[in-house]
């Protein structure tokens, strides 16, 4: 468990240190908005402990789901839609509900958050699955037998 924790946590902070990147270099447009302007007020120390909470919480959602889907790929995909619900639509809604700004440009972003965490979950399925990361139940279960 600690050998994945350690790769996977890096792996996840430089996947959304690179969208953070793709962000700044292509903003998505409309809205009335140029870019996401309240990220780049903040500092980089802030940003990274940022993307440390989120890998982290990924992380142990994705733990949480294992073994309760369909296969190992659905696991990572379904951590990483139930992410997205609060990163993507629930923060879409509440920053254009209380700022009253159009949602046409925090729709987009959550649809780039949507692909972000999809493939952020998959990644996390492939290191789960490579290093042989299994639920506890599924460990207890065959050892009993």
């Amino acid at each position: 468990m600690l050998r994945f924790l350690l790769i996977a946590l890096p792996l996840l902070v430089v996947m959304m240190g690179l969208a953070a990147f793709v962000q700044e270099v292509a903003p998505p447009s409309g809205g009335g908005l140029s870019a996401p302007t309240p990220v780049r007020d903040v500092g980089p120390r802030w940003r990274l402990g940022g993307w440390l909470v989120e890998a982290a919480a990924l992380t142990a959602l994705f733990l949480l789901v294992q073994g309760r889907g369909g296969g190992w790929w659905l696991d990572g995909l379904v951590a990483g839609w139930v992410a997205w619900i609060f990163r993507g639509p629930v923060l879409a809604l509440t920053v254009a509900a209380w700022s009253r700004l159009p949602t046409e440009f925090w729709w987009k972003l959550s649809q780039r958050w949507f692909l972000l965490y999809s493939i952020c979950g998959l990644a996390l399925a492939i290191v789960a699955r490579r290093l042989g990361v299994r639920r506890r139940a599924e460990v207890d279960g065959a050892s009993a037998g």
